[in-house]
């Protein structure tokens, strides 16, 4: 499924982009949006502290900034979990993808 962001949204980074200086996490705001009829959906960003920059990325190197600080909470915990209680999470993990899988096969 397609997620179109509305303009002056802002998102976080998914990746570095190291052509331009910025790093996973950065904080920029879409400006414009280019829908693909094929492939994927693109944005310009702008707004990364660095003045009179545009950046060029596809949508599946942005997400909204909610999700952002989500899944970096999500993280921090999982780095307190001990070895023992990782490997629990990851087979509980497991199961619930396959779940989604056979709950998507279904509709």
């Amino acid at each position: 499924m397609r997620v179109q962001y509305p303009l002056f949204t802002q998102v976080s980074l998914t990746e570095d982009l190291p052509e331009h200086h910025l790093k996973r996490g950065d904080i920029g705001t879409i400006v414009e949006y280019y829908p693909m009829p094929e492939g994927e959906d693109g944005y310009s960003l702008e707004g990364f502290d660095v003045p009179h920059i545009t950046v060029e990325v596809a949508a599946s190197q942005i997400i909204p900034v909610s999700q952002w600080q989500q899944e970096e909470e999500i993280l921090a915990k999982l780095r307190q979990l001990s070895q023992t209680r990782l490997l629990h999470l990851e087979e509980y993990l497991d199961c619930l993808v396959q779940k989604d899988k056979v709950e998507q096969k279904s509709v």
